[in-house]
């Protein structure tokens, strides 16, 4: 038998438990059979069960930090992270020292980052697999920091879930995710999910789709492979 319980209604659940502790410990004294005690475990799992909430399932890649979404090009990510922090494109620090992609066979930037207002943000990209001579690279994590505070951590949080609306799951005051398949149970957050995934931490928000790194790495290990012959 398996329940998954994700939101519980706390007065029924402790009114249970109460009363089944008065009846466990009243079970002891008269010697009534362990059936009972069986009954009251089950009893009160039904109740949890019956109180619970499907955990919320949304789209994470149809969100946005500082105007960047998942999957824009770096011209696209450029122009909507200026216009939305309204910052000149001359302060967007690209990636110094580009290397060779795998994938283009070309130098390309990995990331570029914005910092204003004691925050910064990261835009990092992999190559589109397949591949696409027009549209190389895309944007694959966007990472939002504050520096840590009590009161930046209360405002990140208020900001999100004003922004993004209730999490998917996640563990409350350490960190909450968004994302389409997240965990039956709280505290595990969207841990099996591998698509897009919005994650709160403390004062960073981070948003990934993990398929993008995935593909490059399944190309990798693709191009590398050879028949034997010996």
């Amino acid at each position: 038998m398996h329940f998954s319980v994700v939101k519980l209604d706390s007065s029924a659940i402790q009114t249970a438990c109460q009363r089944g502790l008065a009846w466990s410990s009243q079970t002891l004294e008269d010697g009534v059979s362990m059936n009972l005690r069986w009954f009251l475990a089950i009893s009160i799992l039904f109740i949890a069960n019956a109180h619970a909430v499907p955990p919320r399932a949304v789209d994470a890649e149809q969100f946005d930090i500082a105007g960047v979404r998942l999957g824009m090009s770096p011209q696209a990510a450029v122009a909507a992270i200026s216009t939305k922090l309204g910052v000149d494109r001359r302060v967007i620090e690209f990636d110094k020292f580009p290397q060779r992609n795998p994938v283009t066979n070309s130098k390309e930037a990995k990331y570029f980052t914005v910092r204003t207002g004691g925050a910064s943000v990261t835009v990092h990209f992999e190559p589109n697999v397949p591949y696409s001579p027009k549209n190389k690279m895309a944007v694959s994590m966007i990472i939002y920091e504050q520096p840590w505070t009590a009161e930046n951590v209360a405002a990140m949080k208020d900001m999100a879930i004003k922004k993004y609306g209730a999490p998917s799951n996640g563990t409350n005051g350490v960190s909450y995710q968004w994302c389409l398949q997240p965990h039956d149970n709280p505290g595990f957050g969207c841990s099996e999910f591998r698509g897009p995934k919005l994650e709160l931490s403390g004062t960073k928000l981070q948003i990934e789709d993990f398929r993008r790194r995935q593909a490059v790495i399944d190309f990798m290990n693709k191009s590398n492979s050879s028949r034997p012959s010996f």
